[in-house]
């Protein structure tokens, strides 16, 4: 029987007019289990008001000839854009030109000019690195730059991703097919925020009909498997700050919960399960949800750890202890063994037969 040796709740702070600050509720959680028990833990996480405060921006640019105007306003824009948003956001660019399968090599499909850092200076220096040349010729590498943001990036482990994509044109199919793009940013737990140079189902918003089984609309379709938004006919000469500023602050306004924890051993075996009615997708800033954790003795020890969801500052701290032994593998087999025999002893007195 697990042993509860402690807990502690309500430990969140309170903002003027008794509102909920971000909390995870109860804010620690002490027992005590043997090997092969397990305790499960019914939590409850209020967000920030505005939502997300741990925020990862990444902007990736198509840097081909074409995309002059939007490069420059970049450049111009980008410092103030960053200074407009919280200090604690990440911020990293990277550019893309053509596909790796028309022979471009895969630095010129993906460039990564800075890594995600709270570095603004470093960042601005990595927008100014982009030069728009080349191109030419249309699709481009979007779809193949978009998984390697998505599958390469140091992304940290309890912030909101956030991939901010300027382009004018569709992405090859040939290397990374849009599903394939789509699937990595999902599974990166990335939002996209899409600035299409032209109309609604052209640029990036189109689709690569050579060869064919694009799917139609290439940034709508993404958009809608990540969440995010998409702004067609941008016009980056007048709209540059204030449009990313406000994009970038509305996909970070709510949050789709996913919850982690510090822990990497193999002495547990953890697991988070959304208990609450309304869901743990699209949370807005300032709302509550509940969620259960679950936690497994898998070898005995002392194991302290703290338990995160994406994109929120506030954590819940557990100790847990794991008593008793492990069976090692041979104890297993003698103990089959010894069971064997015994129905063999036991079948043989039935029968009236003696060993």
């Amino acid at each position: 029987m697990k042993r509860i040796t402690g807990m502690v709740g309500l430990a969140a702070a309170a903002v003027s007019g008794g509102a909920m600050a971000q909390s995870i509720d109860p804010a620690s959680y002490a027992a005590t289990i043997g090997v092969g028990e397990t305790v499960t833990i019914n939590k409850t996480i209020t967000l920030p008001a505005a939502g997300a405060t741990k925020v990862d921006v990444f902007f990736l640019v198509d840097d081909t000839g074409s995309m002059g105007s939007t490069i420059g306003a970049a450049k111009s824009g980008a410092t103030a854009v960053m200074n407009a948003l919280p200090s604690s956001y990440r911020f990293g660019v990277a550019g893309y030109d053509g596909d790796p399968s028309e022979g471009v090599t895969a630095a010129n499909a993906f460039n990564l000019h800075q890594a995600l850092t709270t570095d603004k200076t470093a960042v601005q220096a990595g927008i100014n690195l982009l030069v728009a040349s080349g191109g030419g010729d249309t699709p481009e590498a979007s779809n193949y730059a978009l998984k390697q943001a998505a599958d390469t990036l140091s992304w940290a482990a309890a912030s909101q991703r956030i991939v901010v994509w300027f382009g004018d044109a569709p992405g090859h199919i040939n290397t990374t097919t849009t599903v394939q793009a789509a699937d990595a940013l999902v599974a990166a737990g990335a939002k996209v925020v899409a600035f299409n140079n032209t109309s609604a189902g052209n640029g990036i918003d189109g689709r690569d009909t050579n060869p064919a089984g694009d799917v139609t609309n290439q940034a709508s379709y993404i958009i809608g498997r990540t969440g995010g938004s998409l702004t067609n006919g941008f016009n980056a000469s007048t709209d540059f700050v204030s449009a990313v500023t406000s994009q970038i602050s509305a996909a970070s306004s709510s949050l789709d919960l996913v919850f982690g924890s510090t822990y990497g051993g193999d002495g547990l075996g953890i697991s988070f399960t959304c208990t609450d009615a309304l869901g743990c997708t699209d949370v807005a800033g300032g709302a509550s949800r509940t969620f259960s954790l679950a936690i497994t003795g898998l070898k005995p020890g002392d194991y302290k750890f703290d338990v995160f969801a994406r994109g929120v500052d506030a954590i819940e701290s557990d100790m847990i202890k794991v008593t008793g032994v492990v069976p090692e593998p041979e104890t297993y087999a003698l103990m089959a063994l010894g069971l064997a025999m015994i129905g063999v002893a036991s079948r043989r007195r039935r029968n009236g037969t003696r060993a």
